[in-house]
């Protein structure tokens, strides 16, 4: 039940959002507004106010703005002619359209922005050292960095920019350990093979040790003695002392037929013999979890939190164009990676349970795909009919009626369908 709740609150905010945006464009336009409804079916509550029904309907599944002359066949002849939407001009008509998807992406960094407000930054850890550089004698894995060269550290990011900013000059690194901060100069090293400056160490929101806190029956470490617990001390004959440092050391030996391994169990030092014959480092270390040293969050300022918010906001959109890129690729599979509404109510709960601040990023990142998913110019989405008014302006001839209502009928029809195809693929993952 709960899970139900969650998706049709997401849903009703998420199209409430949508449809709001093209409810206050029309508005603004001097569009006649019939309706704004949540919702689809049967009316359960409605109201209206001036011009406009505002309804909450049964099915609580979409949404949509019932404008005038839509259809350009309004019959109410009380209606002001100039108020008809398709007696607008169409670059009227144009901002409408986007302005339902622009209503999303603006939801999505205002949701990002207010998450690192409320709820803060992960600061940065050291995750890992790397041997031979400056901050391998004084630094420790699960160091929180605070900041570099008197400088706030929030993200890897502002790590990165402190260190090329100070050009090879010795700098001092605040970190948290144990509660309290320390301070330590060091002089970045610079890096032929990245052309950067590097201090020597791999940043990282959480800190992975060594130590196995979960191992699926499907893995290659279990079946070679492995247990749950076990402290990994060393890869061959190298020191282990982190989860990097295990996947560094064991990446040095694949491919191979087997590797030697040392862990802690219960304070006795046991060695075993992990088979890796035909395996690569994802499938050695699949169904693994490493224990972590936490997390430790720090909100940021009124103008920093836009600053990050909106680096995250332009990191979730890179991410969905490598995602259409990947499809049409053929690299990444649509049925394994597209969600219908089952899935979406799964990955809700899930992030659900990791806390508020997880679930409002899940939370920007439907709303950021539900408006960059209604830009696209396909017949019944809101990029369609913007496309149409665009063509209409470089045709100067409106587009006959029927044939564009066809069109989009068309459209709506194919996306119902793969609708519930993705809704297929939902149940069946259910049973696997």
């Amino acid at each position: 039940m709960i899970t139900f709740l969650l998706l049709v609150g997401t849903i009703l905010v998420l199209v409430g959002v949508h449809e709001g945006g093209h409810f206050l464009a029309a508005k603004l336009t001097g569009v006649y507004v019939k309706e704004f409804a949540i919702g689809f079916g049967p009316k359960l509550v409605s109201h209206r106010i001036g011009e406009t029904l505002y309804s909450i309907r049964a099915l609580p599944f979409g949404g949509y703005v019932r404008l005038a002359g839509e259809d350009r066949e309004e019959t109410d002849s009380e209606i002001p002619k100039g108020r008809l939407l398709y007696n607008r001009p169409p670059f009227v008509r144009i901002l409408i359209s986007l302005a339902g998807p622009s209503a999303n992406l603006l939801m999505t960094l205002v949701v990002l922005v207010l998450a690192l407000w409320m709820f803060g930054v992960p600061l940065v850890q050291v995750a890992a050292l790397i041997p031979g550089k400056p901050a391998e004698v004084k630094l420790l894995p699960g160091d929180r960095i605070i900041s570099i060269a008197g400088v706030p550290t929030y993200t890897v990011e502002d790590l990165d920019r402190a260190i090329q900013g100070c050009e090879g000059a010795p700098i001092e690194v605040v970190v948290e350990r144990d509660g309290s901060r320390r301070g330590f100069t060091m002089t970045p090293e610079f890096d032929e093979g990245e052309g950067r400056y590097l201090i020597g160490i791999y940043p990282s929101p959480i800190t992975y040790t060594n130590t196995l806190a979960a191992l699926d029956p499907s893995s290659a470490l279990l079946a070679s003695g492995l247990r749950m617990g076990d402290t990994i001390v060393s890869v061959g004959d190298v020191p282990t002392r982190t989860g990097i440092d295990l996947l560094l050391r064991m990446n040095e030996h694949l491919p191979t037929e087997s590797v030697e391994i040392s862990v802690l169990r219960i304070g006795v030092r046991e060695t075993y013999l992990v088979q890796t014959s035909g395996l690569d480092l994802d499938q050695v270390f699949s169904g693994i979890t490493f224990a972590d040293l936490g997390t430790t969050y720090r909100r940021p300022d009124f103008a920093k939190g836009i600053i990050i918010g909106a680096g995250e906001f332009a990191s979730y959109v890179r991410l969905m164009i490598g995602w259409i890129r990947g499809i049409i690729a053929g690299q990444i599979s649509p049925s394994d990676t597209v969600a219908g509404p089952i899935g979406i109510a799964r990955m809700l709960a899930d992030w659900a349970k990791q806390g508020a601040s997880v679930f409002l990023r899940l939370f920007a990142y439907l709303s950021l795909s539900l408006g960059l998913l209604n830009l696209v110019p396909f017949p019944a989405l809101d990029g369609s009919r913007a496309a149409f008014a665009l063509y209409e302006t470089i045709r100067r001839k409106p587009i006959p009626p029927e044939r564009e209502g066809m069109i989009h009928a068309i459209g709506f029809l194919v996306l119902i369908a793969l609708m519930l195809l993705v809704t297929y693929q939902d149940i069946l993952k259910l049973f696997r």
